[in-house]
């Protein structure tokens, strides 16, 4: 053995070598795994894939537009009523104006009353006086009348027999004659006393009356001006309330434009937002399809479940939605491919 040993001592090292390496590879190699079938399940994390379509920021920004508009139009306020404008009667009724026509209507009755008192108050003063020049003027034609008078009554007395009855006629016809035209003296020369005594009378009430009418006469134009100021302010401030009212009109018209535009555009946004997110829809099956048939599978999960989700919910637009994920240790899960699926497709203006 021992010659053995020197002699085959390589041989023996060599094979001992040899032998712990194959008891060692027996040792640690690892039990024997029973082949298992190739998975007919595919499961995907439907979030990722959605993100990664070249359309899903669109669709996001569409669905967020959605929900602006519905909040706008579901909290916009009533728009006020339109009322025509109504004069207010309160200041015709009790303006300035009436209140000084009145002032200078009665001003005027009580002019007119001092007026008729001072004529009477002078005429009584000078009627004696008038009376008096009056008749000095009759007195001045009296004696004439009076002996044309005794002339006229003591005609044939005065005359002869040789007087013819014609000759006396035309005598007394001219005496008749001088008597009217000295009675239509005295009457044009009382006519003219009595004037030049009214003229007086009125002269001496103009003196005391002219001051106060002229008071009158101002009060009355500014009375005629505080009623032009008057109607002008008022008829400014129907103008004011109708320019008001007419803005408040075409404002409530822009209001229902811009609603029934907001309406218009929600309708529209919400067509092409449900339009897109169908076709989404249709190339993830279209794309899942592809991986079904690529990885031979039977059945293609999302997790979620693609009835489950809402890209973007109307109710709650930036809740952050938690799902659990599929667990399963026979399914494969393709959500890298399906995102590089949707990836490869080429994104629409």
């Amino acid at each position: 053995m021992r010659k053995l040993w020197q002699t085959r001592r390589k041989e023996i090292l060599a094979g001992s070598i040899c032998v712990i390496a194959l008891l060692a590879v027996l040792f640690l190699r690892p039990s024997s795994e029973v082949p298992t079938s190739e998975s007919e399940i595919g499961t995907i994390r439907l979030a990722e894939v959605l993100a990664a379509h070249p359309s899903y920021v669109h669709l996001c920004e569409l669905r967020a537009e959605e929900q602006t508009l519905t909040l706008l139009l579901r909290d916009l306020p009533k728009l006020p009523e339109i009322e025509p404008p109504k004069t207010d009667e309160a200041p015709f009724e009790d303006s300035v104006w009436q209140k000084n026509a009145q002032t200078v209507v009665s001003t005027r009755v009580e002019l007119e009353r001092e007026q008729k008192r001072l004529t009477e108050v002078y005429r009584k003063q000078t009627e004696a006086d008038y009376e008096a020049r009056r008749k000095a003027i009759d007195d001045e034609y009296l004696n004439a009348i009076l002996n044309i008078n005794l002339k006229i009554d003591n005609q044939r007395a005065m005359h002869g027999p040789d007087v013819t009855a014609e000759e006396l006629s035309r005598e007394r016809t001219r005496w008749e004659a001088e008597r009217e035209a000295l009675k239509l003296e005295r009457g044009e020369r009382q006519m003219a006393l009595h004037r030049q005594w009214e003229a007086e009378i009125r002269a001496r009430v103009a003196a005391r009356i002219e001051p106060k009418q002229a008071a009158w006469m101002k009060q009355a134009q500014e009375t005629v001006d505080a009623q032009k100021a008057e109607a002008d302010r008022l008829k400014k401030e129907v103008e004011e309330r109708s320019s008001a009212e007419m803005e408040r009109a075409l404002a409530a018209q822009e209001g229902e434009s811009v609603l029934a535009q907001r309406a218009m555009r929600l309708a529209a946004v919400r067509a092409e937002a449900d339009a897109l997110e169908a076709e989404i829809m249709r190339d993830v099956r279209s794309r899942a399809a592809k991986l079904a048939i690529q990885y031979h599978f039977s059945l293609v999960l999302a997790s979620p479940e693609a009835d489950g989700v809402t890209l973007l919910p109307e109710t709650e637009l930036f809740a952050v939605r938690r799902y659990a994920p599929i667990l399963s240790n026979t399914a494969r899960d393709v959500t890298a491919e399906m995102v590089r699926e949707m990836q490869s497709i080429e994104g629409k203006p």
